[in-house]
């Protein structure tokens, strides 16, 4: 166990949006010492990101809110492309139960509402001391940790001495900034407004039922669906546009005239933004760690730009669980930006590809743009998954030789002794699970068992009938949906080691190819 001897907290976060706010809650959740700090005095109050994937479900799954989030969501709907003449070039849809990770593969959201139980759950926390509004005014790292300056609106200034700081201080980042950490172009720069409206019973019928992207020339537009009577229009500005904040009503409309018109809703929010595409050079400088928008920017035609973020957080937490409880070497955090890094530039480059698609104003090739695409589909409009479009890790602590391998684990629903119907998750929590087949020996999973036991992992064995209780380092499963055991057979594998972040480390077909990996995992890990 760590001495805080000398330190006011294990790790000081710099940003409470939702990435800032996850991150302090999953360390909060390990019992780590958390001091968390915002500028702003208030929880932005209209929308920004909209949708979310299950990757961010499983994430809310693991912090216990679940119950107060469903609430603030709404289904997903399949999403077309429409080319020139408003014909349908591209489909995209959501896979079908029973689903991969647990959870709906993607899901519209209310991002205050989203927050607010963010924070409520920070208050709820007793290691995590969560501060607004606060100005952190110097940040002085050295060797064994970082010296915070930081200026509340009300009350003393004070200093704050931690092992780490995470920066999520937004795009902008005055942190890494001060680090003089650049900037990786990824070419990408247009011009979008955002218009947020709460559209009218009446006129809800009229309006798609489907996410569109309208991929035409004389004016680029997307049409979300969100929560409710929610729906969001991001619209290309083109060149003489008045690009600015604050753009009066009567401005807006003319820009909405193709959808909806004065009293058909009541606009909730308008912004003027730049998309980019944008990666940070390092993610680590000595005992500081950029996440979520200071770490990167993505354009938002994959729904990506917080969940990207999200996916920081959960790298990052149980990763430095391990270094200041002195189960790893500080070097195990350099294999943070090794994974993240490159994982959201192929992410964020789909995002651009994408974008490229919608964002063509030449009217030929346009045309072009629309044939090529139909062609490349046999002629024929095909549904393609959306989560088929998210690449797998394929860098840093995976064993890359094997299958499978930097894949998200999946989870089940299942039945267990004294147990009906739950997902796996909350059986197991996020530590370092063996997934085994059904056709695994009560000596292989014994063995296995044994190999993760100074991890505090946990074998899962799947079974077709519920035999034995758990002994705290095997569990016996039944799954209510075949999830597990057709991936497992796709791979030709019959386990699988996974993560606490639940990607896959590796697979094997036998039990020394297994022992193997484990035995590899822990000497990585240490």
């Amino acid at each position: 166990m760590n001495s805080n001897a000398g330190y006011d907290a294990d790790v000081v976060v710099v940003g409470l949006g939702p990435v800032g706010a996850v991150l302090s809650a999953l360390l909060g959740r390990r019992g780590l010492k958390v001091e968390a700090f915002e500028r702003m005095p208030h929880i932005y109050p209209q929308p920004r990101a909209i949708v979310f994937d299950h990757e961010a479900m499983r994430i809310i799954q693991e912090l216990g809110i679940t119950d107060r989030v469903l609430p603030l969501t709404g289904s997903y709907r399949p999403a077309e492309y429409r080319g020139v003449d408003g014909q349908v070039i591209r489909r995209f849809d959501v896979a079908p139960p029973p689903y991969r990770l647990g959870w709906a593969p993607n899901w519209s959201f209310d991002q205050p509402g989203f927050e607010q139980e963010l924070r409520r759950l920070l208050d709820e926390l007793p290691t995590v001391n969560a501060q607004w509004p606060t100005e952190v005014v110097c940040v002085d790292p050295d060797a064994s940790g970082v010296t915070v300056h930081v200026e509340p609106e009300q009350g003393a200034a004070r200093t704050v001495r931690a092992r780490w700081l995470v920066a999520c201080d937004g795009g902008a980042s005055p942190i890494r900034k001060r680090l003089d950490i650049g900037l990786k172009d990824l070419e990408f720069e247009e011009s979008w407004i955002v218009i947020d409206a709460m559209v009218n019973e009446d006129t809800l019928s009229a309006l798609p039922d489907v996410m569109v992207q309208f991929c035409d020339p004389k004016r680029p537009a997307t049409y979300v669906i969100g929560p409710g009577r929610h729906r969001r229009w991001e619209i290309m500005m083109l060149p003489g546009d008045r690009f600015s904040e604050g753009l009066p009503e009567h401005e807006l409309w003319p820009l909405l005239d193709r959808w909806i018109k004065p009293g058909d809703a009541v606009l909730r929010r308008a912004a003027a933004y730049r998309f980019h595409g944008l990666v940070a050079q390092r993610w680590r400088q000595g005992r500081i760690l950029l996440a979520g928008d200071s770490a990167h920017m993505t354009p938002p035609f994959i729904g990506q730009g917080m969940v990207q973020g999200l996916r920081d957080a959960h790298n990052l937490a149980w990763k430095l669980e391990r270094v200041i409880r002195g189960q790893s070497d500080e070097t195990l955090l350099d294999s943070y930006g090794e994974e993240r890094s490159p994982h959201v530039e192929a992410t964020t480059k789909v995002a651009i590809n994408l974008g490229r698609v919608i964002c063509e104003l030449d009217p030929e090739r346009a045309r072009a743009r629309d044939a090529a695409i139909l062609a490349e589909q046999g002629g024929v409009v095909r549904t393609t998954l959306r989560q088929s479009l998210i690449p797998w890790l394929k860098d840093g602590l995976i064993s890359v030789n094997t299958p499978g391998a930097g894949e998200t684990l999946p989870q089940p629903r299942v039945h267990v002794q004294g147990y009906d119907d739950v997902l796996l998750d909350d059986l197991t929590g996020p530590c370092m699970r063996i997934i085994a087949a059904a056709d695994a020996t009560a000596g292989e999973t014994s063995a296995l068992a044994a190999a993760v036991e100074p991890e505090q992992g946990i074998v899962v064995k799947l079974c077709s009938a519920l035999g034995k209780e758990s002994d705290g380092h095997s569990l016996e499963v039944v799954e209510s949906a075949a999830v597990l055991a057709p991936w497992l057979q796709a791979l030709g594998a019959r386990f699988a080691i996974a993560r606490p972040d639940h990607y896959v480390y590796a697979t094997a077909t036998d039990l020394q190819t297994a022992l193997q990996a484990v035995g590899a995992l822990r000497v990585a890990l240490r």
